[in-house]
């Protein structure tokens, strides 16, 4: 892939749109974590919709393992978040999003999911490193193996406590600023900086505006 995908711009701009943060630990290879070894522990996400007369409605939120948790209902609780019709925008995670997704799901219970992150070349905008290499990443430890040291590969518990994960209160935080740090990335690449009038530079003002009305730790 070129460092600059430019069909991510050629698809224009999309008034109705969600822009995806996902946070990943290394974990235990017994744990089996497809598609690469790495635990999905978090998910954070800005949506930004247009409204009769023109006003801009953005919402975020965001949702982290806890006590009980696994993947799965990481993906139940964005699998209601996905539209029938709107752009989906996400960012390099250690490789594709979308990919790391389409190797978690349950066909049978996110069949939303399934069919944006399978149209990369339409709804999903999966920005490559060369769009946002200048957008960082908060930082997670890696997911220790806790088996007794000797312990076959396959009689391996490859146990996860939650003490071990990123605190999920912080990581919510993160995740929602990166979401919006993303979806700003794409937003900017649509326009000139004269262009005052075109739908993404005004929902980019729009972003400006709902954020200072914020709290502080937002």
């Amino acid at each position: 892939m070129s460092l600059i995908d430019l069909s991510i711009e050629e698809r224009g701009y999309a008034p109705a749109s969600i822009a995806l943060a996902v946070r990943t630990i290394g974990a235990c290879p017994a744990a089996k974590h497809r598609p690469d070894g790495r635990l999905l522990c978090g998910i954070g996400l800005l949506c930004v919709t247009l409204e009769d007369g023109g006003r801009h409605a953005l919402t975020t939120d965001a949702r982290c393992l806890d006590e009980g948790d696994t993947p799965v209902d990481l993906l139940d609780w964005l699998e209601r978040y996905i539209p029938a019709a709107s752009g989906i925008v996400t960012w390099d995670n250690w490789g594709s999003v979308p990919r790391r997704l389409l190797a978690l799901v349950d066909p049978a219970r996110h069949p939303r999911i399934i069919a944006a992150a399978t149209d990369t070349a339409g709804r999903w905008r999966d920005m490559p490193r060369g769009h946002t290499w200048h957008v960082r990443q908060a930082r997670a430890h890696l997911m220790p193996c806790l088996c007794p040291r000797g312990t076959p590969v396959d009689e391996c518990d490859a146990a996860m406590p939650t003490v071990l994960l990123p605190n999920p209160a912080t990581t919510a935080i993160e995740l929602i600023g990166e979401a919006i740090a993303g979806w700003q990335c794409w937003a900017r690449s649509f326009g000139n900086f004269d262009d005052a009038g075109h739908p993404a530079q005004a929902a980019l003002r729009a972003l400006d505006r709902w954020r200072a009305a914020q709290p502080a730790a937002r």
